[in-house]
């Protein structure tokens, strides 16, 4: 005959059967969340196929990863007021993210695929650690700064309105197209010895450069970034229009010499528009947190 379960021990099944059936990411730590979000904005959590429609308020964790549709775009806070506007067709995914404000340290890493990013990462007093962002040919230190990101078909633009970037080529990727041909194991000991040479480089300060106040540099996988391009009020605006209507084709990218010049031809090739803050209507009707704008699938 079975005896009924006390209260105190349904209490507890019925807790262990709760964390069971609990997917792990339901139970992540919570690093900040959206603020803003225009058109159809998608989020993506580990081992979970199906993405996650984005509402504002909607929280994100580590390893999660963002991606715009057309006429869509999105803006997301984290715990210590740093914050990421993403464009429309852009790919970016939290890897990492820390902090204590007791302690004053904080860090966060991202790592950007595709597509325009603007960044603003406030100074704090006491600060430990950087914001830092990879992108398939550049990597970024960042602190107390306002900047835009964006991914060109075999280059990074970094554009510095505010504060000091640290840029340089991310060798690490470099070197994986490069041996993508060694055994396993030969790999792994090579990139572990690359690694350790890319930390020891940044020590010493390597060939990486830093971006002061309206400045911006070009990356390209393997190489040094260009020397630093003056920039004027103009540039960020029309920053600021593409962060609103999204990058022009590939070809327009492809035929830049440089990350001031790629501007002007974003210039000349987007009709103008209103500013690029939240709040205006998309041209696919979309209007902020309502979702709905008309996007076409993200390639």
């Amino acid at each position: 005959m079975l005896r009924p379960i006390g209260s105190l021990g349904s209490k507890i099944f019925l807790s262990l059967l709760i964390i069971t059936l609990l997917p792990l990411d339901l139970m992540a730590e919570e690093v900040g969340r959206f603020t803003e979000v225009e058109g159809q904005v998608e989020l993506y959590k580990p081992k979970i196929t199906k993405p996650v429609p984005v509402k504002p308020q909607t929280g994100v964790e580590g390893n999660d990863r963002i991606k715009t549709e057309a006429q869509s775009r999105a803006q997301l806070t984290f715990l210590d007021a740093s914050t990421i506007t993403v464009a429309p067709l852009s790919d970016i995914t939290i890897e990492s993210y820390m902090y204590d404000a007791k302690k004053g340290e904080q860090g966060a890493l991202a790592q950007l695929t595709r597509g325009l990013v603007q960044l603003v990462v406030p100074l704090e007093k006491i600060a430990k650690r950087d914001f830092s962002v990879k992108t398939s040919t550049a990597i970024m230190g960042i602190r107390g700064t306002e900047l835009y990101i964006l991914i060109g078909p075999e280059f990074t633009d970094v554009y510095v309105k505010s504060g000091h970037v640290a840029v340089d080529s991310n060798k690490e990727s470099a070197d994986k197209q490069k041996r993508s041909s060694l055994p396993p194991k030969a790999l792994r000991y090579v990139e572990r010895l690359a690694k350790q040479a890319q930390v020891r480089a940044q020590r010493i300060g390597g060939r990486g450069i830093i971006l002061g106040p309206m400045q911006a540099s070009r990356i390209r996988a393997g190489q040094m970034p260009t020397p630093p391009v003056p920039l004027t009020p103009r540039h960020f605006a029309t920053l600021a229009a593409t962060l609103r209507n999204g990058l022009p084709s590939d070809a327009v990218l492809r035929a830049s010499e440089g990350p001031a010049q790629l501007l002007e031809a974003i210039r000349d090739s987007v009709p103008p528009g209103p500013p690029g803050g939240f709040g205006t209507t998309l041209p696919g009707g979309g209007v902020r947190g309502t979702g709905g704008g008309v996007a076409s699938p993200a390639q």
